[in-house]
């Protein structure tokens, strides 16, 4: 008895320090949530500049925090929030009637469609009846003060939406007389929104093997305008013809586009699409050089720019410009207050209603502004003045998500308590085991699993600590063969560890036992240590599936099959290279990801002593709308050097969406050695353009084809062996930047035809 009780008595002792600092760490956790501020991720103008609206992801939940100022007063007016789920952002904005639509994505309710005013009331207009995939952000757009949304419904219907006037109109592209037959798929044709056409384009194609193209936009009665593409006739073609039909049942100009024009000094010019021929520079009040186009409503558009030739030199000025009467407004009494490198961000946007003198900016810089341009009187914002007018009164919710989020704070408190606790737990529930028993286990499913990307949709301690740490219950949400699935993984972490519900991961999956486990960094970076790639000889292609247009090209799915087993590689097929079933490559296995090493050919090897290791640095990134298992397709510049020599080269990459490739990227790149001696050397001579006279094809090396180029300049032929980046293509007739050689007649491809 008296042993039980000295037991009680040091348990209370123990207990003690737990008690005090859980009272020390509760008023801790109250005093950072009371703190929290939120951090807004875009802010908008409203009603001539009387209101301002500010979006914030909430720390808690799945959902946005959107707040309405008044500017003058610096005072909140109100505040709502609207759904969304953890990976999904924001969407394209569009101005329209007095307010403004902003679009989310939600897993329970499908595309948000939700319409600010600025009164503070807010409207949803999609209702639940809008499901898009995961990459929900590229099937909506803004066009002209237009939401525009492509997808196809639950139930394998495509439609084409838009919003306009505060009104959503939805056309099924299934339903009777729409079209001729089954649409099957539906693209964006490339640039269409990007004003390459009077008025955008989509692609569909249909059950039979035909194309047709369906206008972008809605005419007055909700409905869209159709055309065929003709037996005998050439994809580029149909889209011409497709946009100066469409133009015209529109009402546009396609004679007569303002389009930002390539060639020094870049002022925005006329380009009449019709004869794909540009014209006169558009007569601004001032000279706007290095221009940029906003497509601003149905008759206007802002051209904006520097003072300068050469916009080090200048200042940033601009002109709304009404495509159907001719007429300026002066807008530089807002844009002298931005910097020309925000005026050339992405994110940089411009909103005009018609008839209104007002335009309002949304910077890339998260800075939000607006002229009247008829008084010259301008504003601009920054995110951060508008985050210092709300004091303690929107986010003080005690919840679990936000305590958690305190908790991963760290410090003294809470380092303490978790101290305490753990020993506490450990002089009850006396738990020990011993994760080295563990780890060959692991190890082994790991190896002998599908890696497959998921997300985690739920976790939970499970109550059980090893070594003073939780071991905790995961739910991983992940897609396998074509059905989404569900797993539980238990893994001992660290009470610090930065995951959390909605985090993305990758798993190794048993397919027969319907068990998972994590692959961590340390994972992938032992096994790249310890595995090196495998090449996977006389694999034959078996299936071929499109997925849309890039550039002249077109992005395709690959299927190959070696030995029972099944392999898939996304690829760009460009203009005049065919990929054809039955025919047999090499592919390359790396860390469980199949590449192509060599496909088609004449059949020549290329031995490892003749490759080149080398280090490429990524000078330029640009992000293709193309998406194929969850891998995004972009398009780099790289800089390979060795030594002192280098080179740049263009390169395609299906990308995979959680991994991120910045300017300045260090990636590693693998050239024939003979190839890099030789376009080192051309580059030391002469350069120029040139004609192209012919193409031919010798299968690929990699994913990219091996091109024989006969080009002529200046009455003289040369000879090109290279292989050529895909998004681009060679072909026919295209002028080419080379550099060559007089003697040998060799020449390299530096630029491919614009």
């Amino acid at each position: 008895m008296n042993k039980k009780r000295a037991i009680s008595l040091g348990n209370l002792v123990f207990l003690i320090p737990v008690i005090l600092l859980s009272v020390f760490m509760w008023n801790d956790y109250k005093r950072y949530i009371d703190e929290y501020k939120p951090s807004f991720e875009r802010i908008y103008m409203l009603d001539e500049g009387k209101k301002l609206i500010g979006l914030a992801k909430h720390p808690v939940g799945e959902q946005y925090d959107v707040y309405l100022f008044d500017p003058d007063k610096e005072n909140l007016i109100t505040d709502t929030t609207i759904h969304t789920n953890f990976q999904a952002g924001l969407g394209p904005a569009t101005y329209q009637q007095d307010g403004i639509i902003i679009p989310t994505y939600d897993d329970s309710y499908g595309l948000q469609i939700n319409y600010f005013h600025s009164t503070g009331k807010v409207e949803e207009l999609a209702q639940g009846t809008m499901h898009l995939p995961p990459s929900w952000s590229s099937n909506v757009y803004a066009w002209r003060g237009r939401l525009i949304v492509a997808g196809e419904s639950p139930n394998s219907e495509w439609y084409i939406a838009q919003v306009k006037d505060g009104k959503l109109n939805k056309v099924n592209l299934g339903e009777k007389d729409q079209l001729p037959s089954r649409p099957v798929r539906i693209d964006e044709v490339h640039g269409s929104f990007k004003n390459d056409q009077a008025v955008p384009v989509f692609t569909v194609n249909l059950k039979d093997d035909r194309t047709a193209f369906v206008s972008g936009i809605l005419d007055k009665n909700g409905d869209l305008s159709v055309l065929l593409q003709n037996k005998d006739e050439g994809t580029f073609a149909a889209q011409d013809r497709a946009g100066a039909r469409f133009a015209k049942v529109f009402g546009f100009n396609n004679a007569k586009l303002v389009r930002e024009n390539g060639n020094y000094p870049e002022e925005a010019s006329f380009y009449n699409a019709n004869e794909n021929h540009w014209g006169a520079a558009v007569p601004t009040p001032k000279p706007v050089y290095q221009a940029s186009v906003f497509l601003l409503n149905d008759e206007e558009v802002l051209i904006a720019g520097s003072t300068a030739e050469d916009e080090l030199n200048g200042s940033v000025i601009g002109y709304v410009f009404n495509e159907k009467s001719g007429q300026f407004q002066d807008a530089s009494a807002l844009l002298e207050q931005l910097s020309y490198e925000n005026l050339k961000n992405s994110d940089t946007e411009f909103y005009k209603n018609l008839g209104s003198d007002v335009l309002y900016y949304r910077g890339g810089d998260r800075t939000a502004g607006y002229v009247e341009m008829e008084l010259q009187e301008a504003k601009v914002l920054s995110s951060d003045q508008v985050e210092k007018w709300l004091l303690t009164e929107a986010e003080n919710k005690v919840s679990i998500q936000s305590f958690w989020n305190y908790y991963k704070q760290g410090g003294a408190i809470v380092i303490n308590w978790s101290v305490w606790v753990f020993i506490i737990l450990l002089t009850f529930l006396s738990v020990a085991v011993a994760p080295r028993m563990l780890a060959g286990s692991r190890m082994k499913k790991m190896r002998d699993g599908q890696h497959i990307q998921g997300r985690i949709i739920d976790m939970e301690e499970s109550g059980l600590y090893v070594n003073e740490q939780p071991q905790v219950r995961f739910i991983v949400q992940f897609e396998d063969e074509g059905r989404m699935k569900e797993v539980e993984i238990k893994q001992v972490i660290s009470y610090l560890s930065p995951i959390q519900i909605g985090d993305t991961v990758m798993i190794s999956y048993d397919r027969k036992k319907h068990k998972a486990v994590f692959i961590t960094e340390e994972d992938l970076k032992h096994a790249a240590q310890s595995s090196k790639p495998v090449i996977i000889e006389n694999v034959i292609l078996t299936r071929i599936e499109p997925h849309g247009k890039v550039n002249r090209g077109q992005a395709l799915k690959l299927y190959f099959t070696a030995e029972g087993r099944d392999y898939t590689v996304p690829v760009v097929q460009p203009f005049g290279f065919e990929y054809r079933t039955g025919e047999r490559a090499k592919l390359i296995l790396i860390q469980g990801m199949a590449r192509i090493f060599r496909y088609g050919g004449n059949g020549s090897t290329v031995k490892e002593t003749d490759q080149l290791s080398l280090q490429g640095e990524v000078i330029h990134v640009q992000k293709m709308p193309i998406i194929i298992e969850n891998k995004q397709l972009m398009l780099l510049e790289v800089m390979i050097s060795r030594g002192a020599d280098r080179i740049r080269k263009a390169n395609s990459l299906f990308v995979p969406e959680n991994l991120s490739v910045n300017v300045g990227a260090v990636i590693p790149v693998n050239m024939q050695k003979e190839d890099f001696q030789r376009e080192t050397r051309l580059l030391q001579g002469k350069q120029g353009a040139a004609k192209v006279l012919s193409v031919h094809y010798d299968g690929t090396q990699g994913e990219r084809p091996l091109a024989m180029i006969t080009a002529e300049k200046d009455g003289i032929t040369y000879h090109i062996k290279q292989t050529i980046e895909p998004v681009y293509g060679v072909v026919v007739g295209d002028e080419l930047w080379i550099a060559y050689d007089e003697g040998t007649q060799e020449g390299i491809i530096i630029n491919y035809s614009s």
